[in-house]
């Protein structure tokens, strides 16, 4: 188990690929465990634990099916347990660090996101978006530039269909940032608000767990 973790930490900050992982369901059983209780405990906070778990769930199984058919379409279906597996095996190491940042989210005297909180919350979203690329690039054997592009537009894409059947109730508060629901993992796409600063929250959201 120590070996597995230390495989989606070197994932996770871009230092191993998921061709390093064991094949086999058993591995993808685990990443799948850890970014399912991480990506619910990043979001209960501003979301609540019913929608958290809500989110988690789909959010997940929506991607691994998305991977699956990816993978199948390209005659590549043999990669998908240390694919996805990896994918939310590393994500999980996303929304722990998210954790602080939402716990102690901080607002200006005239109810607007602390500035120290927003750039935390983008670094996140670059972070979870660098690890969808990178996913993506050593998955497919495709070039950076198109890796980054496909990241970017799953996650604007998923991120949006996710806010809009499962709301954040964040983004109807106003002392919370509109932005905050798009990090998980998926969620470059968080940008998908319609008020500048809830469209960034609720991406950075959906990157972090995943």
């Amino acid at each position: 188990m120590r070996e597995l973790i230390t495989h989606y930490f070197n994932i996770a900050f871009l230092m191993g690929k998921p061709q390093d992982l064991p094949s086999g369901h058993s591995q993808m059983k685990v990443g799948i465990a850890l970014a399912f209780v991480t990506y619910v405990m990043a979001v209960s906070r501003p979301y609540g634990f019913g929608l958290a778990v809500a989110q988690a769930f789909i959010d997940l199984i929506g991607t691994g099916i998305i991977v699956w058919f990816a993978l199948k379409h390209t005659d590549q279906l043999s990669r998908f347990p240390q694919a996805f597996g990896g994918l939310c095996g590393a994500s999980a190491f996303i929304n722990l660090a998210s954790l602080p940042i939402y716990l102690f989210r901080a607002t200006s005297a005239n109810g607007e996101p602390d500035s120290s909180g927003m750039l935390a919350e983008f670094v996140l979203l670059v972070w979870g978006l660098s690890l969808l690329a990178h996913i993506i690039r050593h998955t497919f054997d495709v070039k950076m530039v198109v890796s980054v592009f496909i990241a970017f537009v799953y996650v604007l894409v998923w991120s949006s269909l996710i806010t809009t059947f499962l709301p954040p109730p964040a983004l109807t508060q106003p002392e919370v940032l509109d932005i905050s629901q798009a990090i998980p993992l998926f969620k470059l796409l968080d940008t998908v608000s319609f008020d500048q600063l809830a469209a960034f929250e609720l991406v950075a959201s959906t990157v972090t767990v995943l």
